[in-house]
């Protein structure tokens, strides 16, 4: 009864009252959709998905060697390499696409290209992540016998490793590619 009386006393009951009125308002506006307005919406859903879909394939090319030097099986250096490869995908996974993109329109200005990098910025961490977990996850046994066909290092990455990740790094940037567009 006291937490009831408590929140009574600081609800502002002319918002409750009001709010039935505000939600005809804006239903009686939503329905029957203005049809007339759709012609002003194609060109900023063409940017929408251009930022989304040039941001991801930056954060893809960019995310794919770090993958590789974050993951224990494929980094040249496990105590130096891999913590850098570690710092940039939970930095990039730690600032949010809104900080990004108020940093980059502060620095090159409001547009597609402020989005566009602030999409690839964020997307990074994310895609860099999973891939190297997907990486680390392969199966040795398809590594080991390319290497004892005599394969050099190029040739076990391309016949041994990439075969076995690129199912999850199409999941994976499409998956991404699915999180930027919204």
């Amino acid at each position: 009864m006291y937490c009831w009386q408590r929140v009574s006393e600081s609800t502002t009951w002319f918002f409750v009252w009001d709010a039935p009125r505000i939600a005809a308002d804006i239903g009686s506006r939503m329905i029957p959709p203005r049809w007339s307005y759709i012609n002003e919406l194609w060109v900023p859903l063409w940017d929408t998905l251009n930022i989304a879909t040039i941001g991801t394939m930056m954060a893809i090319v960019m995310a794919v060697p770090v993958a590789f030097l974050a993951a224990r099986n494929t980094t040249p250096s496990t105590k130096f390499v891999r913590p850098i490869a570690l710092l940039i995908i939970v930095s990039s996974r730690s600032i949010n696409s809104l900080i990004w993109s108020l940093l980059l329109v502060s620095i090159i200005g409001p547009g597609v290209v402020a989005g566009i990098i602030a999409i690839s910025l964020r997307s990074i961490g994310f895609i860099a992540k999973l891939l190297y977990e997907a990486i680390e996850e392969i199966d040795k046994n398809q590594v080991e016998a390319v290497t004892a066909s005599g394969a050099n290092s190029l040739q076990i990455l391309i016949y041994g490793i990439v075969p076995q990740i690129l199912p999850a790094f199409a999941g994976i940037s499409v998956f991404r590619w699915d999180i930027n567009i919204r």
